[in-house]
């Protein structure tokens, strides 16, 4: 193989290496859906919270808490990563009181990406 060759290859290489590296270097854990949803309103006290993501999960470092509307907490439990799918972060819950509750979530995904979030449901 000739210089003129290497050279080629080698230019065909970074150029590929650039074009890829967007999409690896803003690849993060995006919540895809929650239960209850984002904004939702449940007739009665859900027994737990489940968001999915669009990533595997480090169960060691990602969490859940649940507030109610003046900031106390309204969850004991620590979130575990669900055994039949490392895409969903679950939680249980105590019963709740009619009121506004925010959620707020932070996750590790597999590839040590980190993302956080928060959003609110009501309970009738």
């Amino acid at each position: 193989m000739n210089a003129l060759m290497r050279n080629a290859i080698a230019r065909a290489a970074a150029v590929t290496t650039l074009v890829l590296s967007p999409g690896l270097v803003f690849a993060h854990g995006k919540l895809e859906s929650a239960t209850p949803s984002a904004g939702g309103t449940v007739d009665a006290s859900p027994a737990s919270l489940r968001l999915t993501f669009n990533e595997d999960l480090e169960s060691s470092f990602s969490m859940i808490k649940v507030v109610d509307s003046s900031g106390t907490p309204a969850t004991n439990e620590k979130a575990k990563v669900d055994a039949s799918n490392p895409r969903v972060l679950l939680v249980a819950i105590p019963k709740l009181a009619s009121g506004s509750y925010t959620v707020q979530w932070a996750v590790m995904t597999h590839d040590a990406h980190k993302t956080k979030g928060t959003y609110t449901f009501a309970v009738k």
